[in-house]
């Protein structure tokens, strides 16, 4: 096992998942919980995976003997197990085990939290949802909403907001708007592991499955919390809602949205539901508001007279003062008696401290501090591994007192502890852990791979930099900034702690940045690109930054353009982070219309750099077939100038179908919002609202005979409240006919799409319409090929399943007349269902389910694997500007899509690049209806070779038109890594110690050396260092 959790460690899951899987196998009668637990930790970090998630998590089973109750599997594991049952709405499952777990809770004898959860959850799975009209719900929604922007609540300090799992709610707008939901995108690269666990439980794949909503469940908050056996119970009923915390890594979008009290209160009047409650706060520095999402984990034990000095834990708001914490502590204990806080000044203390508890010495404190009342909670310098102590006064005299700074400093004499500064031989050398202040690990890998960066860190813990730090600068942090990561970089080098802490650069960062202030899980890019453009402004030498005017440039040269661009750039900056990590962007725009060229020099000071792969754009298009076969679904990666008349190359060669038997358009609340010409390309598609449905048919619409013309007929059913006005409910269907056919000709074409569905009501009405020789289902399939059959069959049913209406008048059924043209190609017409039709025949017409169709070279193209000369390649490629983003020509005088190219004229000594492993869903929609679903963020696992000897002579345009004499010749010596999916990712770096020539790898408080290969698939911003730099001096 110890092989697995390295795996795992490192985020090796497909290596973990093929070693798990055969233990599994052995122990397939009896699993060991260690080896579901492992299989499970590695499945849940993805949204996929369910169907198999509970056929692993039902072989729990509870084992004897189980002495540690603090890391309880069996509990966690269960507990895992009835959220999976609720997500698929098996309520009789969950509660079933719900009941083993509340057994199992009593005869451990668990804390007052975990039986309150438990009694929640009971609570949750007994509600019973109340009926609504889904037209309703989602009206009622839409006004709370509306009501929530205009009286902008969540700028109100102090008003609760509640948490709704992203899925819940996805599933409740696909429920109310009755569309398929689609899978996640989202990859863990294990489906070869994964394909072997299913063969193995004998199930079929959950993926690429789209769900029909029919039923939702409740809001199950519970899905969001970790479970923590130590957790105190408060039991004050407005401060309930801190009996919880939340699972890491969670992130806003991605696992939850955040909803006022009145839109969460109406979903859970309906459906019952867990609520996750935190508050607005200001921010006490820049005065906007935001929601405290993640309560601070105080770990604590009470002296004196505490048997067995039981670890505590409670949490509280950040905005808390101590004050409050000993009014909950109170609380808890049921005391009136008066409470201090204390907290170790360092890790040493802190541990010599519980080593004397362990040994039942006297304690005294040395190295710690008494906490003030008034202190805010955010204040203190602390992770969730301190330890406080909540001492209880009893009688008149406290117990614990506190040595005073004058013997404080002769027993450090006593000891020989110098400054930090001049301690060589112990100090760390880098090779210093970042303790994990809740979700902070995007903040510690990119610390990391920046305190390799010898050259900057030379300067500061030198204090080089304080001749120069610029504390009138309105665009830095007055110094404080700097001031903090000096401290930071000279602990981390010269002091002697396997880990420290980064709270006071975090506290400086979320002063300045509200965005980095609470403890949710942030991009690691975002912040690294932030800290070095605050580090810029901080040390930046120009007191006093001249204006400078907007430069033109027309017929300068690249060499002349450039050097202009960066004069002015070295007016308002220069520091050493300008001096070691900027270079300068060419970009050319090109007018269309005029051919007018416009070239800029900017400076970057990262290099953002797309991955090959999500170049392209994923199309997701459906294929209706003319017979009514159930459509297939295809999900396309194409190039943004790709035309509808290559999709259709692929989908003839892949149906054997012609092209000229497909239509494409785009349909937005099951009407036709476009018609797409085979020239118009895949960018035009993507940019027009709407999901992309081919459709087969006789002839093509741009390609219809003088003779022909083209039909829309759209299904309807009368609404309840009217019995004049009909509701389109599917999609629409298509066919051709002549335009001297007749109306009766119209009813028949349509009677052959519609027959098959016609089963439930022949099924219900068959001892009456039909002779019983006749099989019903026979029946059904059997269409009518002339019109004299099908006016039989129409004569035998006794009742007309269907009426046509065109233009808001109904068509006559036996009409011989030919069909009003009014000089177009193509005409509207709604089909009337019969009211003899139910919810089944309604249901059996509608979009149920779709086939997924894969075309192999297309799916070769999404695990494809690049280098890094890739990506520099697709980032100098030229693009044609989309909508809602056309450049201004001043010549044209209009807005236009210019075509745009990106290049490096320059690069730094320092080169930062960002792989952009993270793509945003609001430009591609992943689903049709009234109410469009963003396919929310995507991330890319792609593979790609990053060299640690990187050679960007050809990618310099300096080098490569002007002659210039650097080299651009660079070495790795950092990667910053994001492990997992969106939900539940991890990031850890790996760097190179120029000081002790080693690559160390980091991960939050740990810190070891390696030899392992630095290159994988979870690499997303690399440092590379020229080779002509300067040695390391530290």
């Amino acid at each position: 096992m110890e092989k697995c959790y390295t795996l795992i460690e490192r985020q090796m899951y497909a290596e973990a998942l093929r070693l798990l899987t055969q233990i599994l196998k052995k122990e397939i009668n009896n699993p060991q919980l260690e080896t579901i637990y492992l299989i499970q930790h590695i499945l849940s970090q993805s949204q996929r995976y369910k169907n198999l998630q509970i056929k692993i998590l039902e072989l729990v089973k509870q084992e004897e003997n189980e002495e540690e109750i603090d890391d309880d599997r069996y509990f966690n594991l269960v507990f895992d197990l009835i959220n999976l049952y609720i997500d698929q709405n098996k309520i009789q499952q969950a509660q079933n085990w719900s009941k083993k777990l509340k057994k199992y809770a009593q005869e451990i004898k668990f804390n007052e939290a975990i039986m309150y959860l438990i009694e929640n959850l009971d609570n949750m799975l007994a509600y019973k949802e109340k009926k609504v009209d889904l037209k309703e719900q989602l009206q009622t929604y839409e006004e709370l909403l509306e009501i929530e922007i205009k009286t902008k609540y969540f700028e109100k300090d102090g008003m609760p907001a509640y948490l709704i799992p992203t899925r819940w709610f996805n599933k409740w707008k696909s429920y109310v708007n009755d569309r398929p939901i689609e899978p996640t995108n989202e990859s863990l690269n294990i489906e070869k592991e994964i394909e072997v666990l299913e063969n193995l439980f004998k199930i079929s794949s959950d993926l690429d499955i789209e769900e029909q909503i029919t039923a939702l469940g409740p809001i199950n908050g519970f899905s969001l919390i970790q479970i923590q056996l130590t957790l105190e119970l408060d039991p004050f009923s407005p401060k309930q809602y801190t009996n919880y915390i939340l699972k890491e890594n969670l992130r806003e979008g991605v696992d939850f949205i955040i909803v006022g009290h009145k839109i969460f209160e109406y979903f859970k009047n309906i459906y019952g539901g867990f609520e996750i409650k935190r508050l607005i706060v200001e921010h006490s520095q820049t005065h906007q508001k935001y929601v405290d999402l993640v309560p601070r984990m105080i770990q604590f034990i009470i002296l004196p007279n505490e048997e067995k000095h039981r670890l505590r834990l409670i949490t509280a708001n950040s905005s808390d003062l101590v004050f409050d914490l000993s009014k909950k502590v109170s609380r808890i204990l049921k005391l009136n008696n008066e409470v201090r806080w204390w907290k170790f000044n360092d890790i040493q203390s802190q541990e010599d401290f519980i080593k004397k508890l362990q040994n039942r010495e006297l304690y005294k404190l040395v190295s710690a501090k008494i906490l003030e009342k008034t202190t805010m909670i955010d204040e203190i310098n602390f992770t969730s591994s301190d330890l406080f102590i909540c001492e209880i006064k009893y009688g008149k005299n406290w117990q614990i007192s506190e040595i005073d700074k004058k013997q404080m400093s002769s027993i450090k004499r006593k000891m020989n502890v110098s400054d930090i500064p001049r301690i060589m031989n112990d100090s760390r050398k880098g090779v210093t852990g970042l303790q994990n202040l809740g979700n902070t690990c995007f903040m510690n890998a990119a610390l990391q791979c920046l305190s390799n960066t010898y050259e900057l860190t030379e300067y500061m813990v030198s204090n080089e930099f304080y001749q120069y730090l610029n504390c009138d600068n309105p665009l830095g942090t007055k110094g404080a900034l700097a001031t903090a990561y000096a401290e930071l970089m000279k602990i981390m080098w010269y002091g002697n702690n396997s880990s420290v802490s980064a709270y006071d650069l975090k506290r400086v960062i979320g002063k300045f940045a509200p965005q980095f202030y609470g403890y949710g899980q942030q991009d690691s890019h975002e912040f690294l690109s932030y800290l070095l453009d605050g580090l810029h402004e901080d040390l930046n030498k120009v007191i006093n930054k001249p204006f400078v005017k907007e430069v033109e440039i027309t017929d300068q040269s690249d060499f002349e353009a450039s050097r202009i661009f960066w004069n002015n750039y070295i007016l308002r900056n220069q520091s050493k982070i300008q001096q070691l990590m900027v270079g300068q962007y060419k970009s050319t725009l090109v007018c269309p219309n005029c051919r007018r060229i416009s070239k800029t020099f900017d400076p970057f000071m990262s290099l953002s750099l797309p991955i090959p792969s999500y170049s392209l754009i994923q199309l997701n298009l459906y294929f209706i077939y003319q017979d009514g076969k159930i459509p297939l679904k295809f999900q396309l990666n194409l190039t943004s100038d790709q035309d509808a008349n290559y999709i259709g190359q692929e989908l003839s060669q892949a149906l054997n179908i012609s092209q000229d038997q497909m239509n494409f358009v785009l349909l937005k609340d099951h009407l036709i919002k476009e018609r797409i010409k085979k020239k118009q390309n895949v960018k035009w598609i993507q940019e027009h609202e709407g999901q992309l449905f081919v459709y087969q048919i006789e002839r093509e619409y741009y390609q219809l005979l003088d003779d022909q013309i083209h039909i829309d007929f759209y299904y309807c059913n009368k609404t309840e409240r009217s019995n004049y006005n009909e509701q389109i409910f599917t999609f629409p269907r298509q066919f051709v006919l002549q335009k001297n056919d007749k109306i009766i000709d119209i009813y028949f074409r349509i009677y052959q799409q519609f027959k098959h569905n016609l089963i439930f009501i022949i099924q219900d009405l068959a001892d009456q319409l039909l002779n019983d020789k006749v099989q019903i289902e026979e029946y059904c399939q059997h269409v009518p090929e002339t019109l004299e059959e099908f006016l039989f069959e129409i004569k035998q049913f006794k009742v007309q399943p269907f009426q046509l209406m065109y233009r808001g008048k109904p068509m006559d059924f036996m009409n011989q007349d030919p069909i009003e043209i009014f000089n177009t190609k193509t005409f509207s017409i709604n089909v009337i269902l019969n009211p003899l039709f139910g919810k089944k025949e309604i249901q059996n017409l509608k979009f149920q389910r779709c086939k997924d169709f894969n075309i192999e070279q297309n799916r070769q193209l999404r695990k494809g694997e690049y280098t890094l000369e890739d990506c520099l390649r697709s980032f100098a490629k030229e693009e044609i500007l989309g909508k809602g983003n056309e450049w201004y020509c001043n010549k044209c005088k209009q807005h236009v899509k210019a075509t745009k190219q990106m290049e490096i004229y320059k690069a730094p000594q320092l080169l930062i690049i960002h792989l952009k492993r993270f793509r945003s869903g609001n430009d591609r929609i992943s689903n049709y209806g009234s109410f469009f679903f963003a396919g929310g963020s995507q991330k890319i696992t792609t593979m790609v070779y990053f060299p640690k000897n990187l050679n960007l002579n050809s990618f310099v345009l300096s080098k490569v038109n002007d002659n210039d004499s650097i080299d651009y010749h660079y070495e790795l010596y950092g990667v910053d890594n994001h492990f997992g999916g969106l939900g539940g990712g991890h990031y850890t770096a790996c760097a190179y110690n120029s000081l002790i020539n080693k690559w160390v790898d980091y991960n939050d408080s740990n810190a070891r050396i390696t030899s392992a290969d630095v290159e994988s698939e979870a690499a997303y911003v690399l440092f590379y260092r020229r080779i002509d730099s300067q040695r390391c001096s530290l």
